[in-house]
């Protein structure tokens, strides 16, 4: 069993890239599958970026985590590797992460390795507000339904609010009426994510966040 990447979208002049980081469970051992409904609706998300960001040159790869549980922090060792994999590519890239549910847990903790973050339906545990810290660019985006039942919108709220304090710029969205599969404005939602992404790794826009 191991990590998977899978290619979004791939220029062959990049001038900035997005790793997408899909939703998983607390636990469990069994590996992973691209069939696997978390992993398909990433891959939905990064195919909309992957449009949006196209005219701008803009990467997007898709990791595939080798169990699907969290397991005390197996989806981060995966995505230090895969951010490892893009670095060995080419260093000086900015690079974006995006990540659904338990993807999103994972990109709040990266963030710190990275230019800039989103997260959709992210699971926040308590215990990781303390160890967040902001991404470089200083911009995060937060996404969550309201009606979201799996995964609490008030994690996601408490997030910004740590982020904030260490001076981060965060913009948050809980008030689409919408479930954790983010399916019924999935527009709105894979609009607000690309936006956010090309604009922050391409410099194609920069205003501030309302």
């Amino acid at each position: 069993m191991t990590a998977r990447l899978l290619d979004v979208r791939r220029h062959v002049d990049p001038v900035a890239r997005v790793l997408v980081l899909h939703g998983g469970q607390q636990q469990g051992t069994e590996p992973t599958s691209w069939r696997q409904l978390s992993v398909l609706r990433s891959r939905v998300l990064a195919s909309a970026v992957a449009r949006a960001g196209a005219r701008r040159r803009l990467d997007v790869v898709l990791l595939r985590y080798a169990v699907r549980g969290w397991n005390d922090g197996a989806p981060l060792r995966d995505a230090r590797w895969a951010l490892g994999r893009l670095r060995e590519e080419d260093p000086t890239l900015p690079t974006g992460l995006l990540g659904y549910s338990m993807g999103g847990r994972t990109a709040l903790r990266l963030a710190e390795e990275v230019e800039t973050v989103v997260t959709a339906a992210a699971w926040v545990d308590r215990a990781d507000l303390a160890l967040l810290r902001p991404p470089r660019g200083g911009r995060v985006l937060m996404l969550h339904g309201a009606r979201d039942e799996v995964t609490s919108p008030e994690g996601t709220l408490a997030a910004a609010d740590r982020l904030r304090r260490l001076g981060a710029d965060v913009r948050v969205r809980t008030d689409l009426d919408d479930t954790h599969g983010l399916v019924r404005h999935a527009r709105t939602w894979h609009r607000l994510a690309a936006e956010h992404l090309v604009g922050e790794l391409t410099g194609s826009t920069r205003e501030p966040h309302p």
